[in-house]
């Protein structure tokens, strides 16, 4: 029988980037002790917005060299106490499958080369050194194989050896209201003594999943008694929630045109807000707006874009679901419709000319086709979006907005929408940063949904769900049904 724990348990998170994780954590019913993290601009990010969550008890943040976990002093972390659970995401650029085929490359004997990949075991040496009752690590699925070797498995009886019954699964943010297709691999551990065994949070929402993507694992398979370390299943049967699409997810946000009229003052500029137009039009942008212990808001910061005058009139013409292949026939169809134009002036510019090649820059991207298929797409208000990468902090191509009448690609506050951060919740930095802090973050909801079914597993009292209630599509669900 699960000892019932009064009050909130206490977290620390390691690798904290901007707060996603820790954001879920406090939503469920967590204090954050501290934090951690080498870039002091997602740092920063952080000690902000979580400190507002807690302005009696604000953590420690450590950043910058003093945030490089292989330094650091893990007792000055803990002068209020060592922590109940222990939260992180080691980087994960190493075992990503998008650089797969070189890491491979690099390896020896099945030992990954990328020292990114040993930071994990800081981690585990910090769990180790507090023996928190839980720990939970995200990384990405690639960790189940490098170099022909699970990784993930490894790492967990990494952490099953330092005293713990450990579970791992691949979650994808959009069973639990993400409006998101993004895949992500979860690691549960309890603490031996407590004789509890992890779960992982049972789907809450439902939707086909696009071919590529990992399915769960639909029933149990490890012998029992639990053997210390196993991949777990994930409950689906209960899932009754329509997954959260684009269009509910951005619906209700400003509009940006002013981009497209020249000379016109940039809306929403750095440092300054936009207003509601409208009222939340779904579950989930009252979620948004109206996030436990932030302030709810009437108006918004961070929704600008950046200015790519090039291509706004082929972002009008693309179609919802559109990639770059179409994209890049829409730019030379415009290419050729102003050479005839300029033709019928005697101006049309001498092919293979270096008039022809400035005229041709002005309307045609560069990348190769073959080669840069996903580069540009445009977002389905219909379905959850792909994948929100950090690379958005280069360009935001990979996801534009589906409404044509903007022409433009998401604004740094529709790609925190996507990966369900509040509205509240203000990101520090160049434009650049801000994307990627938005990119690398665990989705808040996520965290939220995995920590409230740890929360009751270990058998604390209060935690939350942040969808406690299925709302019908047509009905207008009441702040009351976030709990």
């Amino acid at each position: 029988m699960t000892t019932r724990r009064p009050g909130r348990p206490s977290v620390v998170d390691l690798f904290c980037g901007a707060g996603g994780f820790s954001l879920g954590f406090h939503a469920a019913g967590s204090d954050i002790l501290a934090a951690v993290d080498v870039d002091e601009t997602a740092a920063g990010t952080y000690a902000e917005n979580i400190g507002r969550l807690q302005p009696q008890g604000r953590p420690v943040v450590l950043s910058g060299d003093e945030g490089n976990l292989e330094d650091l002093d893990l007792d000055r972390l803990v002068t209020r106490g060592r922590p109940d659970i222990l939260i992180g995401g080691p980087p994960c650029q190493g075992f990503s499958r998008l650089g797969r085929a070189k890491l491979d490359s690099l390896t020896e004997e099945g030992h990954a080369a990328d020292p990114r990949n040993e930071l994990y075991v800081g981690f585990l040496d910090a769990a180790e050194l507090w023996r928190p009752l839980a720990v939970v690590m995200e990384n990405v699925p690639g960790m189940l194989s490098v170099g022909g070797r699970n990784i993930a498995d490894d790492a967990a009886a990494d952490l099953a050896a330092r005293g713990y019954q450990v579970g791992y699964a691949v979650l994808n943010a959009v069973w639990y209201g993400v409006p998101q297709f993004r895949e992500r691999l979860f690691f549960i551990g309890i603490r031996d003594d407590l004789d509890v065994i992890p779960v992982m949070p049972p789907a809450t929402h439902v939707t086909a999943l696009p071919s590529g993507y990992f399915r769960p694992r639909a029933e149990w398979t490890a012998p029992l008694p639990f053997i210390r370390h196993s991949e777990l299943p994930v409950e689906m049967g209960r899932a009754e929630i329509s997954a959260t699409i684009v269009s509910e997810a951005i619906g209700d946000l400003p509009h940006l045109t002013d981009h497209l009229s020249s000379g016109s003052r940039r809306l929403g500029r750095d440092g300054e807000t936009v207003d509601f137009v409208r009222e939340p039009h779904s579950h989930f942008a009252r979620i948004m707006r109206m996030w436990p212990g932030l302030p709810a808001t009437h108006a918004l910061k961070d929704h600008v874009i950046r200015r790519t005058p090039r291509d706004y009139e082929t972002f009008r013409r693309m179609n919802a679901g559109d990639r770059y292949p179409a994209a890049l026939a829409i730019s030379k169809a415009r290419f050729q419709d102003e050479l005839e134009h300029l033709a019928t002036q005697a101006k049309a510019p001498t092919p293979g000319s270096p008039e022809y090649r400035a005229l041709e820059r002005r309307f045609v991207p560069p990348y190769p086709e073959g080669i840069f298929i996903d580069k540009w797409r445009k977002l389905r208000p219909d379905q959850p979006a792909w994948t929100v990468p950090a690379h958005l902090s280069k360009d935001a191509y990979s996801h534009i907005h589906y409404d044509g009448d903007q022409a433009r690609a998401i604004s740094i506050r529709e790609a925190a929408r996507l990966q369900s951060f509040p509205d509240a919740f203000n990101f520090n930095g160049n434009m650049g940063e801000r994307f990627r802090q938005v990119g690398n973050a665990v989705p808040p909801l996520l965290a939220w949904a995995i920590a409230s079914t740890l929360l009751e597993s270990l058998g604390f009292d209060g935690s939350s769900r942040p969808w406690a209630h299925a709302e019908s599509r047509h009905t207008q669900p009441s702040p009351a049904g976030i709990v």
